[in-house]
């Protein structure tokens, strides 16, 4: 709780209009009763030795449980976690001064694995600020148990997964998106970082709404083979991406469209792009279960 006095003093100096105060970004919330039916919501944040999923290491790991209801938005605290890991690899100069984990931190460190996926089993969503980051790594860089837990799961991305400038915001940066509405934090350490996302939806419980319907919109994959050469500058400014065919996809150039607007894609490959022909395109659907991770980029 603020001091009243404290309290004061703050309104003052922004009442000048020349001071803008910040509070801490909270690291609790207030408990409710529940009036409907409750779920329960991960929100996880990692820390790594670089950005590769394949070949870079977790060395920390944060976990916030919450438990909330679509009637009442968060109703309770149900678990917090934070837990580091000594890589293979020595963590880099580079790494600890963006994280501040050091390699004397990790030194004999081992996350529990079990006793994260023993809280995670119940959970419903699993929310991430850059949840193909997070989801990647936890999916290939964890134990096999671990990793099956991750893809069976629904995810959502708290930064892509909300419309934040049709909320207001030019950004969506954690950091920036808590200092709009008013908060700080001491980020890139993995629990913090979680509580500062979990901020953002009690502040702005309709970017939560959003973000819970961005998880349940279904998408299709198209891959757009055998496009003529000309039309790959168009195909470019309609935000498709190319494959060289030596991964997952064939040699095309793909995109990820909203269920609703999958036949009207269809139809604009048809008419821009294949000169009127039908053509039978290879496609995939992906829902939360598949969406940010590579298992995504694979035809069904």
């Amino acid at each position: 709780m603020i001091d009243p006095q404290m309290k004061s003093s703050m309104q003052v100096l922004e009442s000048t209009g020349q001071y803008k105060v910040l509070a801490r970004v909270p690291e609790t919330i207030a408990e409710k009763t529940a009036t409907g039916q409750q779920f329960k919501a991960a929100i996880i944040d990692l820390e790594t030795t670089g950005l590769d999923p394949v070949t870079d290491e977790i060395i920390e790991i944060g976990t916030l449980i919450v438990s909330f209801s679509n009637e009442d938005g968060f109703i309770a605290l149900a678990f917090t976690d934070n837990q580091l890991q000594q890589p293979k690899i020595p963590i880099s100069a580079e790494i600890t001064k963006i994280t501040g984990i050091t390699n004397e931190a990790v030194a004999g460190k081992v996350i529990d694995w079990q006793k994260i996926e023993n809280q995670l089993n119940s959970v419903d969503i699993i929310i991430c600020h850059n949840a193909s980051f997070d989801r990647n790594f936890m999916e290939l860089q964890t134990p096999k148990h671990f990793s099956q837990l991750i893809q069976s799961k629904a995810f959502a991305c708290s930064s892509r997964g909300v419309k934040w400038s049709e909320l207001g915001f030019e950004g969506a940066k954690l950091e920036y998106l808590n200092l709009k509405m008013g908060y700080f934090y001491d980020g890139h350490r993995a629990l913090i970082d979680c509580w500062a996302t979990l901020n953002l939806f009690v502040q702005r419980p309709e970017a939560f709404d959003a973000l819970k319907a961005s998880a349940r919109q279904k998408e299709y994959l198209i891959c757009a083979i055998n496009a003529a050469f000309d039309k790959k500058d168009e195909l470019k400014k309609r935000h498709y991406r190319w494959s060289d065919g030596s991964g997952e996809l064939p040699k095309s150039w793909w995109t990820i469209v909203p269920e609703d607007l999958y036949q009207a894609e269809l139809d604009y490959l048809k008419d821009a792009i294949y000169g009127g022909r039908q053509m039978t395109l290879p496609t995939a659907s992906v829902n939360a279960r598949k969406r940010y991770s590579y298992r995504a980029l694979k035809l069904d």
